[in-house]
């Protein structure tokens, strides 16, 4: 190298101790500089130079150091040397604490025009990023980091563009979105719905903020996400599955039709027995909201669980068969007057209905039965009058009050059913938080 002309010794030196830096070398990175900057070469050489000096002391832990030689470089009178330098002093002095954030994007914005298209401006849009997402503010830093999607197969937008990824799992699937309002986790995702990614992770985003949604009652949007993935996303049994949400999204919405629609159009053959049980009873409860009660026994067919027991119960409540459906609403009480816990808004439904049941069937001895086993809950009750009503012994003068404990019942039946479908997706939520299978839907978002 000593054969070469000044100037391409402090060239070539340079060069090769940034190499060194990047590999992260820094001791022949040290060497090769000390090498470069000692040279008789002009001013703007041995500034550029420094720069490289300056960024190997800030690597070697000397922050204060490097900071100082930074604001040197950026007193250069060309740009390729003065706007990287101004950046290095914008990021040490915020990381230093020298400047806030505001400061410190503003002027890491205002060198983006001075480095324009090259790997400065690219280095500018990766720190902005970082500064936002550090400061909560995620919505600009996704901004700002999909405009260097711009520069093409460049390896630094390459870098770029996976801190983008990053950034959207972070916020979706790492939790940082979950400090935003539902509707603002909403807007943010769908303004950058391309970003999400394919197979098991971006399933499980949609589901995140669907769980979201749902708690807070803004069904519709809740509706739109799954009704996006299945006709975009997915295939097969993650289609079918996704679409029992969705029906039990639009029943809660008293929508029994469009559940029912979301059902049929993705019935398939090969299925496995949960979910098919699961379909069968949201569309048993939707041909019931439909007043089509046979068709939806029917659809029940001999399934004894409790979820299709407690449509039967729905159905023959409507249907006024007092005896069978009292019977089916003891039944799903089971032993659950063994506890003194205050009982969960779907059980106090059905012992209010049970216990109006046994009255219009005159049966004193059963609704003995149950006042002896349940009367102690009256007093934690959220409807206290209406079971205090339903649990009172036959005396033939409270018609006015059976009857509104009668439409208590039906109300608190459907809020009940609502309560604990809310839970069931946060318990899905919860259980596709576990390290999921690597394999990847048939289409990509």
């Amino acid at each position: 190298m000593d054969q070469f002309p000044a100037e391409w010794r402090t060239r070539l030196a340079s060069a090769y101790a940034n190499s060194a830096l990047q590999m992260k070398d820094l001791k022949t990175a040290a060497t090769l500089i000390n090498y470069a900057v000692v040279q008789p070469s002009e001013p703007l050489e041995k500034l550029a130079a420094y720069l490289i000096d300056a960024q190997i002391i800030e690597a070697s832990g000397d922050k204060v150091r490097a900071l100082n030689v930074f604001k040197a470089c950026a007193r250069a009178s060309e740009d390729r040397i003065a706007a990287p330098a101004a950046m290095h002093v914008a990021m040490l002095s915020y990381e230093l604490r020298d400047a806030d954030a505001n400061k410190t994007l503003a002027q890491l914005d205002s060198l983006r025009f001075r480095g324009r298209g090259d790997g400065t401006e690219l280095k500018i849009i990766g720190n902005m990023g970082k500064i936002y997402l550090n400061e909560g503010r995620y919505r600009e830093a996704l901004q700002v980091l999909r405009s260097g999607q711009s520069f093409g197969n460049d390896p630094r937008a390459v870098e770029i563009q996976t801190s983008l990824n990053q950034a959207f799992r972070g916020l979706f699937l790492g939790g940082m979105a979950d400090g935003l309002q539902p509707v603002e986790a909403l807007g943010l995702f769908r303004d950058f719905q391309s970003l999400t990614p394919q197979g098991a992770d971006g399933d499980q985003m949609v589901r995140r903020i669907v769980r979201r949604l749902v708690d807070v009652d803004l069904l519709d949007d809740a509706a739109q996400l799954l009704d996006y993935q299945i006709n975009n996303r997915l295939e097969g049994v993650a289609k079918s599955s996704v679409a029992s949400d969705l029906a039990a999204i639009y029943l809660m919405d008293h929508d029994p039709q469009k559940a029912l629609q979301a059902l049929w159009s993705t019935r398939t053959t090969l299925l496995p027995k949960a979910i098919l049980s699961e379909r069968a009873v949201l569309e048993a409860r939707a041909l019931t909201e439909l007043n089509e009660p046979d068709k939806a026994l029917d659809v029940l067919g001999r399934d004894s669980s409790v979820d299709a027991d407690d449509v039967r119960t729905d159905i023959y409540w409507r249907q006024q068969d007092w005896a069978k459906a009292a019977a089916l609403l003891e039944k799903r009480l089971g032993d659950r007057y063994k506890g003194d816990a205050p009982l969960a808004l779907a059980d106090e439904s059905r012992l209010i209905r049970a216990g109006v049941a046994y009255s219009l069937l005159k049966d004193q001895k059963s609704l003995t039965r149950l006042s002896d086993h349940y009367s102690k809950f009256i007093t934690t009750a959220s409807s206290a009058d209406a079971l205090r009503v339903a649990l009172a012994p036959l005396d033939g003068g409270a018609l006015n009050a059976r009857n509104f404990a009668l439409a208590a019942a039906q109300s608190d039946s459907f809020s009940g059913w609502v309560s604990g479908m809310k839970k069931r997706f946060r318990d899905k939520d919860d259980a596709s938080a576990k390290p999921a299978s690597n394999t990847p839907p048939a289409k990509t978002a």
